[in-house]
């Protein structure tokens, strides 16, 4: 005998859970994987982009040699990019100066002409720095995008390093110590390069400053990103 209407009725809500359990399923996977997908996209790419550049430098001195009153250190310079984004260096100064210390008389003080700063304060017996020291080598480079002669590219992806020796001579009948002092400027990879100059200040060293008026140009000088490091190294 052929099945009535009501007898087909529970068959075909059967069928038709089932469909619906197969499309919300197959719904549940497609949105898990473009999830997926989306997570790996943000993590490996959107996150880092979002991220500011960041370029650390060190630098390490070593006596390399002597002859008469002159000392030849050797200066490896490394600049590292610690960041997560790709990073446009545009710049690099090396300022080396060369200072004296003035002792006081055997039993005595402080030097007589110590005169205290506003800033700072720097407390040493029986000896003070006889000012800020005279340059020995003034040194910088502009790379690609920070200048209009061209330059050559200098690209660092995020853990990758660059290094370079630099030998320096100091009188040490002269001075007592050196101070090198190393200045880099650089941007995002994918950000618009910014043009720079060199400015000397009133002590005979250089340093990087963008070509753009910062007042009415804040956008371009917000895109640049410095590093300074500095370190001693005696001559004793």
């Amino acid at each position: 005998m052929p099945k009535t209407e009501n007898e087909d009725a529970p068959a075909r809500r059967g069928a038709s859970l089932e469909r619906t359990n197969a499309l919300v399923q197959t719904l549940a996977i497609i949105a898990a994987g473009a999830w997926a997908v989306y997570t790996f996209i943000y993590e490996a790419r959107i996150k880092p982009a979002l991220k500011p550049p960041a370029v650390s430098v060190t630098t390490n001195l070593v006596r390399a040699g002597e002859r008469g009153q002159h000392v030849a250190i050797r200066s490896t310079v490394t600049r590292r990019n610690v960041g997560q984004t790709g990073v446009r260096v545009l710049g690099i100064v090396y300022n080396v100066t060369g200072v004296r210390v003035r002792f006081a008389e055997a039993g005595g003080g402080q030097p007589a002409n110590l005169r205290p700063v506003p800033d700072r304060t720097t407390t040493a017996r029986a000896y003070a720095f006889d000012g800020p020291g005279e340059a020995i080598l003034r040194e910088s480079r502009l790379f690609a995008g920070a200048t209009d002669a061209g330059g050559e590219p200098s690209d660092l992806n995020p853990g990758e390093a660059v290094s370079r020796d630099l030998i320096v001579y100091a009188d040490c009948d002269h001075y007592d110590f050196v101070r090198f002092e190393v200045s880099l400027a650089y941007t995002k990879a994918d950000d618009p390069a910014v043009r720079l100059r060199f400015e000397t200040a009133a002590d005979g060293t250089l340093a990087l400053r963008p070509r753009a008026d910062c007042k009415a140009e804040p956008e371009t000088c917000e895109r640049l990103k410095t590093t300074d490091f500095a370190t001693e190294f005696s001559l004793w």
